[in-house]
């Protein structure tokens, strides 16, 4: 059994996390383990893991601390690691397909603990592209008692647990779907690499918002042709909006004023489209469609050259 230990007294969202990845990745090696939450330096020194005490950051030992002196090192983008990102660094790959997932994972989730926990302006000064801002700490927060209710230490303890269980499903849901992006990306990069049209592309899979997010690295994409996977009928094609870049949501490029926020599948519609099955226009105009392929590409096309 493996004994883990943090500090007790309060809890914040990175020793959450840190906690939430340790017990994830015990759990896949079918290790048992044992939380003390203390600030007692017997049960420190006598650990098998040690996060956010101990004032040492020193892998070769497992102890992750940052608040010592000279921290404990820092991101490329000048993100400081707190326990959350020093756990995820040094364990988190075991839980990821491949290194890019892993990577996603701490730029659009772990480092908002960590820039949280350090007191650095998240948003404001290391919002990068391919960041992402979940809030997570806010929710996390949640967990603790408010000042109202008792905070014994058994409460605490039980509250920290809770937490973690709920950081642990949000981390697993992240490498899940970061896993999946990837794996989306590269076959779009493909589609990308072999049409010959590159200003839309058509794609036989529906490999939602986040991947045409990712398509913004290219610059001749304008639109991105697919059919509607999650609807409950078959003759429903879209087109959509590629953004103009990761720190851009702006489109590319706009249905026609005219043609937005028209009625479905109305004949107001389809004559000022002249497409014969056009469904819908999103009054924003990043978002349009047809009931057939060959109707959505007539769309696309009249878009792209209004």
């Amino acid at each position: 059994m493996k004994k883990l230990v943090t500090h007790n007294q309060g809890f914040h969202a990175d020793d959450v996390v840190a906690y939430a990845i340790l017990k994830e990745v015990l759990t896949k090696r079918g290790d048992t383990w044992n939380l003390v939450r203390t600030r007692d330096a017997e049960l420190i020194k006598n650990a098998d893991v040690v996060f956010d005490i101990g004032e040492e950051y020193d892998p070769s030992r497992n102890r992750y601390d940052h608040h010592q002196r000279g921290r404990a090192g820092a991101r490329e983008n000048g993100v400081l690691y707190a326990s959350a990102g020093l756990i995820w660094k040094h364990f988190g790959r075991e839980l990821c397909p491949d290194t890019k997932t892993w990577e996603a994972v701490d730029r659009n989730v772990i480092q908002e603990f960590d820039a949280g926990d350090n007191g650095q302006g998240y948003l404001g000064e290391l919002l990068f592209p391919n960041s992402g801002y979940t809030s997570l700490t806010i929710h996390i927060a949640h967990f603790e008692p408010t000042m109202f209710e008792k905070k014994t230490p058994e409460i605490l303890a039980e509250c920290f647990e809770e937490a973690s269980e709920f950081a642990r499903g949000i981390i697993i849901r992240a490498i899940h779907n970061e896993s999946a992006l990837q794996k989306a990306f590269a076959e779009a990069t493909e589609i990308y690499k072999n049409s010959k049209d590159k200003k839309i592309l058509v794609f036989k899979k529906n490999y939602d918002r986040a991947t045409w997010r990712l398509m913004t690295q290219y610059p001749e994409p304008v639109f991105i042709i697919y059919r509607n996977e999650k609807g409950d009928r078959d003759d429903d094609w879209r087109a959509e909006a590629v953004p103009v870049s990761m720190r851009n949501p702006a489109s590319r490029k706009y249905a026609p004023e005219s043609w937005r926020g028209l009625p479905e599948e109305s004949a107001e519609l389809r004559a000022v489209t002249g497409v014969p099955d056009a469904r819908f226009c999103h009054p924003s105009g990043f978002l349009f469609g047809a009931k057939s392929f060959e109707g959505v590409m007539e769309l696309a096309k009249k878009a792209l050259e209004a």
